[in-house]
């Protein structure tokens, strides 16, 4: 119980922050997920088979905290856990760069696909491009960190 109040706070402190960065980099183009690659990276790290049910859960409550349309999240973070439990064994013969390259994709995936609920008739392509890059980038400079630092960046789940 503990566990899950301690991932909950996690989410809701993330999404706060991903909230505030998003104004800042809304005007360059730029989405950064923050609570989406929290919950993807938290799915690939865990020792156990996310259920639907747990990623169902989460989904909706970070519809519930980030005032996005109901279900957005929901069917994303589903989809996502799905595919990762599936390749779960598959993603340990990939290096960190192809696990880099994954998460922003995945990223880059989720922008597009909330951007065409969200915005359907003032969608950008200059948005998912560049938010594109700037998934990978941050991908690589979150991978970056955690190897030099990997004491200190560990995170128990």
């Amino acid at each position: 119980m503990i566990s899950l109040l301690k991932r909950l706070f996690l989410i809701i402190f993330i999404n706060f922050i991903d909230l505030n960065i998003a104004l800042l980099f809304s005007k360059i183009f730029i989405i950064i997920p923050l609570t989406f690659l929290a919950f993807s990276y938290y799915v690939y790290k865990s020792d156990k088979n996310i259920s639907s049910l747990e990623a169902f859960s989460f989904g909706f409550f970070v519809d519930l905290i980030s005032d996005s349309y109901f279900g957005l999240n929901t069917i994303i973070y589903c989809l996502t856990t799905y595919f990762i439990n599936q390749n779960a064994n598959s993603f340990k013969l990939f290096s960190y760069l192809q696990i880099c390259l994954f998460f922003g994709l995945s990223a880059s995936a989720y922008v597009g696909f909330s951007q065409l609920i969200i915005n359907l008739y003032n969608f950008s392509y200059v948005t998912l491009l560049v938010s594109s890059f700037a998934n990978i980038i941050f991908c690589f400079f979150i991978a970056l960190i955690a190897s030099y630092f990997p004491k200190r960046i560990s995170i128990k789940l």
